[in-house]
């Protein structure tokens, strides 16, 4: 197993850099694209930092999330968070500060009018 950190670049450099893969480009063709101003790759490319776009290429690496999926992942989270709650599994099996922190953000979802159990 590898300890190599994948960085995390935005979606149209994801999607550049798919693009090029697919017409058959290297790690070095898609290097030389991000220095010709004017070919349709260019701005996507020049986004992120050279040396972030080098350990994309070398090492792989992970899309951003969009605003939509970062919101939905952290409403997940907070969904499974108030289940291990009113089960009272895993770390909520005591009443300590991870519990009362439950207890606010459901008694926030409440005030709100949201049933957190009904959106997920």
């Amino acid at each position: 197993m590898s300890n190599v950190n994948k960085p995390v670049i935005p979606a149209e450099v994801a999607d550049a850099i798919e693009e090029l893969r697919g017409k058959g480009e290297n790690n070095r063709g898609i290097l030389m694209r991000r220095e010709r101003v004017g070919n349709p790759y260019y701005l996507a490319l020049m986004s992120i930092h050279y040396d972030t776009l080098m350990a994309a290429l070398a090492n792989g690496y992970e899309r951003e999330l969009t605003e939509e999926q970062a919101r939905k992942q952290t409403y997940a989270e907070i969904v499974l968070t108030l289940q291990r709650h009113r089960e009272g599994t895993g770390r909520y099996d005591k009443y300590d500060e991870d519990h009362a922190f439950a207890d606010g953000v459901q008694y926030t979802l409440d005030m709100l009018g949201i049933d957190a159990l009904e959106q997920s």
